[in-house]
């Protein structure tokens, strides 16, 4: 008996690296498609071009034929967009320490987690804006930020982000409103967002509401 917790900690720690080992290969998998969808992607824009000039002398059909292949070239670049933040988000470190960048990054991938839970998305702040961070765990913390709100704000909340520059620092509020809240979905990506704030170099600050909703405030440095 007395070994019978030994073997269950044995047992949790190599469910915990299998799925470190299962995270690493979808890192490189995430890269790798990001990559190679980019190809097909642009040779169906190539076609697109080549379908336009030879329709464009067909009197009476050419604005309806346009219609369509705008619609497919609009298609084409929200997904070329996609997995260009997908790409980024799994393999961040070529990347600057972008804060806005790291935001808009987030937002379109989890936009699908926002929409499934009823919650509407909001940014606000500059651009660009250059922080002391390093880029993984700066992506890392803003999107469990996001995601955190939304499980506070789901069905019929908003979710803001707003990026304020304030002198030598720079502080991202995320703000949820509204909804209902569910902490348990929630509360693994408060506990995420304790465990990076030192990496990602973050003044955290973290309110949840009895009434439900979030205020979630990530300061950072801005580089000397």
């Amino acid at each position: 008996m007395a070994q019978q917790p030994e073997r269950i900690v044995r047992r949790g720690g190599e469910a915990e690296q299998r799925e470190a080992d299962r995270a690493r290969l979808l890192e490189r998998v995430a890269v790798g498609l990001a990559h190679e969808a980019k190809n097909p992607l642009h040779n169906m824009v190539l076609h697109i071009q080549l379908i336009a000039e030879k329709v464009g002398g067909v009197q009476g059909k050419t604005t309806a034929i346009d219609k369509h292949l705008t619609a497919l070239r609009d298609g084409i670049g929200r997904v070329d967009a996609l997995l260009k933040s997908f790409g980024e988000f799994a393999a961040p470190e070529h990347l600057p320490p972008d804060l806005p960048a790291a935001v808009a990054r987030a937002t379109q991938l989890f936009t699908y987690e926002a929409r499934r839970a009823g919650v509407q998305l909001v940014t606000k702040g500059p651009a660009t804006l250059l922080v002391s961070s390093e880029p993984r765990p700066l992506g890392d913390i803003v999107a469990h930020a996001l995601v955190a709100a939304v499980e506070l704000s789901r069905e019929g909340g908003t979710v803001e982000l707003d990026i304020q520059p304030r002198g030598a620092a720079a502080a991202l509020q995320v703000r949820g409103e509204g909804g209902f809240a569910l902490r348990d979905q929630a509360e693994p990506h408060l506990a995420a967002l304790h465990r990076l704030a030192a990496e990602a170099q973050c003044e955290l600050s973290i309110e949840t509401p009895p009434a439900g909703g979030a205020r979630l405030s990530l300061t950072f440095l801005l580089p000397r």
